[in-house]
């Protein structure tokens, strides 16, 4: 709740909805499938509107790395390079 806007945004005690991102790491390849494939039951028994599922069971891949964070706009600096670059005809 509120991840993206945070303190931008206004409290509120009772928010009407709430969304939850759900990942899991293993080592083995068959329990990793097993726990993806509990995932479209629990959807379908869920809220009407429930998003992220659109293209069905999530498939099993590894992943390298993956790490989401926010940070703040002061840290950022915005920049752009213009290159020029020649076209033999």
């Amino acid at each position: 709740m509120n991840a993206c806007h945070g303190a931008v945004a206004p409290a509120i005690a009772d928010p009407p909805e709430v969304q939850l991102r759900i990942g899991v790491r293993g080592q083995d390849r068959k329990a990793v499938d097993r726990f993806t494939r509990e995932l479209i039951p629990l959807v379908l028994n869920g809220p009407p509107g429930a998003t992220g599922f659109g293209e069905g069971r999530p498939p099993v891949r590894e992943i390298v790395a993956y790490w989401s964070a926010l940070l703040a706009r002061e840290e950022i600096t915005t920049s752009v390079e213009l290159v020029s670059v020649e076209v033999p005809s």
